[in-house]
């Protein structure tokens, strides 16, 4: 491949069209001061072979590449396959996703620093699409004039061996969890029997009770972590549901002298959700409830913001009190911690899970000693309904 191979698409101060195949691959019709990735250094490739996850290095055009085994063994693809057909990568990206993708590698060639995209990708002699994660970014070469574009590649989706390890462990403590509550079932009632008999004191069997019902709790904590309800969703915008989840304890929260409020942004998309979310909703709000032991404000903040390419929704809520938070912020989500009396058991964990699923994550930092906000943000997807 000679240099005249090698070419980026034309300025970036000339009107931008969107972009096509065309644009990003056709033949280069005039000289530049590159060459292709044959001539790039013995370092560069030594390099991609050290890197622990799937990686390649791109010409800007991407006519020549270089992957290294993590790459060849995710795609089945090795480099000589796009070397001979220069639009086999595209013609392998599911086709809802090409606009996307042709748009990053666009502003790549215009001079931008990153691009970080998602995109369902088709292996070699595979019939099920993989959800790749790319990010980009240039590497320029001495006495080049335009630079080759380093890529890493993740796949988000869990392998099929995963999976059905996963499923073992799932019908392992499925089995747990019901032996756990017919055994507790079975001691609730020998207990009823020695306290009608006067056997055990009632303040005995009282606390017997407390313990049996903790144990029962954590067990359907257990339980709900591993078995989300994948057939029970429905399109909710998640502002919604936290408003519902704070009237639901408006009382309790006034009783203990803490103001609720809640402002919208703006407006927000519906997203695919089930009945567990507003259960982790309800945890968030109750441990936030716990650290106002003296009363308060709870503040709910919630709109849209962008990450690498991404569209979120984001609710924050803000937990400020007149005393210090008695909690420390790498404590929040530890099973089992204890915040002014309030035992949290799995229940942050739980919460944290539900999330997970959700293309979600949630986060607690203490801006102030008085002061704590829990972040959760969800991904929308393209095919989010809006409100």
């Amino acid at each position: 491949m000679t240099a005249s191979n090698l070419r980026t698409l034309r300025g970036s101060k000339e009107k931008q069209n969107p972009p096509t195949r065309g644009d990003l691959m056709r033949p280069a019709s005039e000289e530049r001061s590159a060459g292709s990735l044959r001539t790039a250094p013995v370092e560069a490739g030594t390099v991609i072979e050290l890197l622990p996850i799937p990686a390649a290095l791109w010409s800007l055009d991407r006519r020549s590449c270089v992957f290294n085994d993590a790459t060849r063994e995710l795609l089945g693809f090795c480099e000589h396959d796009f070397l001979q057909d220069h639009s086999l990568w595209l013609d392998r990206i599911h086709q809802e996703d090409r606009k996307e993708f042709l748009s990053a590698w666009k502003n790549l060639q215009s001079g931008a620093t990153k691009a970080s995209l998602r995109y369902r990708f088709l292996p070699k002699n595979q019939v099920q699409d993989r959800r790749l994660r790319e990010v980009s970014f240039p590497y320029f070469r001495r006495d080049v004039e335009k630079p080759d574009i380093w890529t890493l590649y993740t796949e988000e989706a869990a392998s099929e061996n995963i999976l059905a390890r996963a499923g073992q462990v799932r019908n392992l403590m499925r089995g747990l969890t019901h032996e756990i509550g017919n055994n507790l079932q079975a001691i609730r009632g020998e207990v009823d029997i020695l306290r009608i008999s006067g056997a055990v004191p009632a303040d005995s069997a009282e606390a017997i009770y407390r313990g049996i019902n903790q144990v029962r709790s954590l067990a359907h904590e257990i339980h709900e972590y591993f078995f989300p309800p994948f057939d029970d969703l429905r399109t909710e915008d998640p502002a919604s549901v936290l408003t519902q989840v704070i009237q639901s304890r408006e009382k309790e929260m006034a009783a203990h002298g803490i103001r609720a409020g809640v402002t919208l942004k703006e407006s927000l998309p519906k997203v695919p959700l089930d009945w567990q979310f507003g259960r982790a909703l309800t945890e968030v709000i109750d441990f936030s409830r716990a650290l106002l032991a003296k009363g308060g404000e709870l503040n709910i903040e919630a709109g849209m913001r962008r990450q690498d390419g991404e569209k979120y929704i984001e609710l924050n809520i803000v937990s400020s009190s007149s005393t210090s938070l008695q909690v420390e912020e790498g404590d929040v989500f530890r099973p089992y911690c204890n915040v002014n009396g309030h035992r949290v058991g799995l229940s942050m964990a739980v919460a944290q899970q539900i999330l997970r699923r959700h293309f979600g994550k949630i986060v607690f930092r203490k801006e102030q000693s008085n002061r704590g906000v829990f972040s959760l943000s969800i991904r929308v997807s393209d095919i989010a309904h809006p409100s």
